[in-house]
């Protein structure tokens, strides 16, 4: 365990803080200009060397001692910042692929990989592209006239060929170029059909990088989930078989940061090479030769993210102090290492990860050895380092996480305490089976279960934290709310004595005043509900309350994340059943989010459902599946059901047409205090199933319709007249490039009811029923 204190119990703390002023000065300059022109950047790159030459000779007169130096220094450092953001902006304003781009014409372009292919955030989607490779252009060839340049490039690409790629590949391509966006460095986003033409081989370090991150993936496979895919996340952070449901934990947690790799990991790791050394008794220069491979190591297998360039740059600084015999370089190191960096790279001043990785490092730095020395009178040692470690890394990085999640997690510091013990032993563990993977993947696969079981018990932790009742409180996500976080958090370290405590007092009762409050009358679910249309985007979801923590599910959304926070908050623990209305990916796309953490019974699908990959994964989970067709009755809680369509013995579809139609039928057991309810839930059938539909008399006269098809231009008149709504719900999500739903389909609603609710516009809307009939409250996600 490292030992944070100082040298002497009595020795006072001093921070070398000549850099940090010039470092601040630098990353706000170029966080600025970077939304603007390489122009704008020129200028006032001039403008700070003009000011920076006035005031040099200010530096030698004894009158000035304690400001020019300084403020020279600040500014020298803002003049090159300015000056290599207006070098970045002027080599893509100036280039062949923002020309193409702004026409958006089409070019064949030779361009180098430079970061691993990734998925695009979101489930997939038919007929977009789903993966994302960082290039490096080499040639552009437009309207056949070939032009040489290196800009950074964005590739929005399909296909396994795009994911067997590594850093340093060379790759020919024909794509369309589109902007990027004004004031960035990226100069264009490049849609390519198709698979890549020609493909180079990478380099012979990333050649072996490449297959010690394949060879992790392959030995981590024997282990269930979510030790398969969080162990390559948290030993070189390759989240490529990460499960979503598992890294919403994370973030719900606090503890995304185990998924990016960073100073932790390569402390850890330099640690024990140092160690080593140390306790062979190698001579220095053998010992910091040992420290300084494993940071390159480190780098090249995991990938030079910005947390892990700032961790590697560090520590390359701290290397390079204890080969000079001088150890304590801190604040000093982490200003250098901002400099150093955002002079190379000027966009990381626009990274959230970098700014997390360095707030984080600097609150360590600062706060927590004071704090563990104070704790540790009362507190065992170790006990007293990680929780200072991890109350300064959390309090530093708050008014950033505020922008990112829109919330403020009191759950992160007790979760990231506990996982703690159990980081080294991952790391350790894991790197190591990467390097044994190398020489005998066999024996790779068999030490691989030690690594898993410390991830396993951090996967643990993070699920237990992120079902935490009110494990965060809402906070707004812009500058006001930054800057309100950043206030509360520079108050509670500097107040002291009585003026602390009273603060400490006044939030901890406004907290559970709040969560009392929210106990007794919670906003959301109103009490009484029967039916639930979920916000889960572009899909649908539905859930009808069977009894205390029990439901039917109605479809599952396309992403697993949003259905699964929505049952969540419903406090379904138990699915009495699961209903499929058909294998379209908005419909079974987030079937996991229902059957991970939960019982699920059954689940009823229609006919030819059982050949779908949704099927296979519910056999997996040891769900049941039964074929729903026309005329099949059932009841579950208070409701009774009745599927309407696919009629029986009609041809198997996975059309639209194929969906499930579905009539539920409420009965109050207190009669009279609240009147019956009627639904009718439709999928996604258009207008042949819904004329055919009319000759049944369940469809006509209800109390809430889902609207078939999300509101598409695909409806028939007549049905939508025959079942005269008194409500109706439509699940659509923001933005959506079909159109829906469609002005003709909304206006026939409107027709019928004024009773019309959206997902996208109302968010999550519950149905409720009264002794007058049914009552409507919604919610959306973001509302406090």
């Amino acid at each position: 365990m490292i030992q944070l204190g100082t040298d002497s119990p009595d020795a006072p703390r001093v921070l070398d803080l000549r850099l940090a002023a010039p470092a601040v000065g630098l990353w706000l300059v170029a966080f600025v200009l970077l939304g603007g022109t390489a122009r704008v950047a020129a200028v006032v790159g001039l403008v700070l060397a003009v000011a920076a030459v006035i005031l040099a000779p200010a530096v030698r007169r004894p009158s000035s001692e304690g400001w020019a130096a300084p403020l020279v220094a600040v500014l020298v450092c803002a003049s090159a910042g300015a000056f290599g953001v207006a070098g970045r902006l002027a080599s893509v304003e100036g280039s062949a692929t923002v020309a193409v781009a702004a026409r958006e014409g089409r070019a064949e372009m030779d361009v180098v990989v430079t970061s691993d292919p990734r998925s695009r955030a979101g489930p997939a989607v038919p007929g977009r592209l789903g993966v994302i490779v960082e290039a490096r252009t080499e040639r552009v060839v437009v309207d056949g006239a070939a032009h040489r340049e290196r800009v950074p490039v964005v590739l929005l690409v399909a296909g396994e060929e795009w994911r067997r790629l590594v850093p340093s590949q060379r790759v020919r391509l024909r794509g369309k170029p589109v902007p990027a966006g004004s004031g960035e460095l990226t100069a264009a986003l490049v849609l390519v059909r198709g698979p890549p033409e020609e493909v180079g081989p990478p380099s012979r370090a990333q050649a072996l990088a490449g297959v010690a991150r394949e060879r992790l993936r392959e030995a981590a496979s024997p282990l269930p989930q979510p030790e398969r895919g969080l162990v390559p996340a948290l030993v070189v952070g390759d989240v490529s078989r990460l499960d979503v449901l598992t890294a919403e934990d994370f973030r719900t947690a606090g503890m995304t940061h185990l998924l990016t790799v960073s100073g932790a990991n390569l402390a850890v790791l330099t640690g024990v090479a140092l160690a080593v050394g140390r306790w062979c008794r190698w001579p220095r220069w053998c010992t910091v030769s040992a420290g300084a491979a494993m940071i390159g190591i480190f780098v090249l297998v995991a990938r030079p993210e910005p947390s892990v360039l700032r961790a590697a740059f560090m520590g390359t600084v701290a290397i390079a102090a204890l080969a000079l015999g001088r150890e304590r370089t801190g604040i000093a190191a982490l200003a250098a290492t901002v400099v150093g960096l955002l002079l190379f790279d000027p966009g990381l001043a626009r990274s959230y990860g970098f700014a997390l990785s360095v707030l984080a490092t600097a609150g360590i730095l600062v706060l927590a050895p004071r704090w563990s020395e104070r704790w540790s009178a009362r507190l065992p040692r170790s006990l007293a380092d990680a929780l200072a470690v991890t109350l300064a890394a959390h309090l530093a990085c708050t008014p950033v996480l505020v922008l990112l999640a829109a919330e403020v997690s009191w759950v992160a510091v007790p979760a990231n305490l506990a996982a703690a013990p159990a980081v080294p032993a991952a790391t350790v563990g894991g790197f190591a089976v990467a390097g044994v993977a190398l020489l005998s993947p066999a024996l790779a696969g068999a030490l691989v279960w030690l690594p898993g079981a410390a991830v396993a018990w951090i996967a643990a932790v993070a699920a237990v934290a992120a079902r935490t009742p009110h494990a965060a409180l809402p906070w707004r996500d812009d500058l006001l709310g930054l800057a309100g976080a950043a206030v509360l958090a520079v108050a509670l370290i500097a107040i002291r004595g009585r003026m602390r405590r009273a603060v400490g007092v006044v939030l901890v009762v406004v907290v559970l005043s709040a969560l009392v409050v929210h106990r007794i009358a919670p906003s959301w679910p109103p009490r009484g509900w029967l039916l639930v249309a979920c916000d889960v985007g572009q899909g649908d979801a539905v859930v009808l309350a069977t009894g205390a923590g029990r439901a039917v599910v109605v479809d599952a959304g396309i992403d697993p994340v949003p259905v699964d926070r929505c049952l969540r908050r419903l406090s379904v623990d138990e699915v009495s059943l699961l209903v499929l209305t058909h294998d379209d990916s908005d419909h079974v796309g987030g079937t996991e989010g229902v059957v991970r953490g939960r019982t699920v019974h059954a689940a009823l699908a229609p006919p030819g459902f059982a050949a779908t990959a949704t099927a296979r994964r519910l056999a997996t989970a040891q769900v049941p599946l039964r074929t729903g067709t026309a005329r099949l009755a059932f009841t579950a809680g208070p409701w009774r059901f009745t599927v309407l369509w696919p009629r029986s013995g009609a041809p198997e579809t996975g059309s639209n047409d194929g969906s499930i139609v579905l009539h539920a039928r409420w009965t109050p057991a207190d009669d009279g205090a609240r009147a019956p309810l009627t639904v009718l839930l439709t999928g996604d059938i258009e207008e042949p199933a819904q004329r055919a539909l009319l000759s049944e008399p369940a469809v006509h006269g209800v109390d809430v319709l889902k609207t078939p098809h999300h509101g598409a231009r695909t409806q028939e008149p007549a049905f939508l007249a025959a079942a005269r709504p008194r409500i109706t719900l439509t699940s659509v999500g923001a933005g959506n490039p079909y159109g829906h739903p469609a002005p003709r389909t909304w206006r026939l609603l409107e027709s019928l009811t004024t009773a019309n609710y959206r997902t996208d516009l109302h968010g999550n809307v519950a149905v409720l029923s009264g002794p007058d009939g049914p009552s409507v409250a919604h919610r959306k996600e973001d509302d406090t």
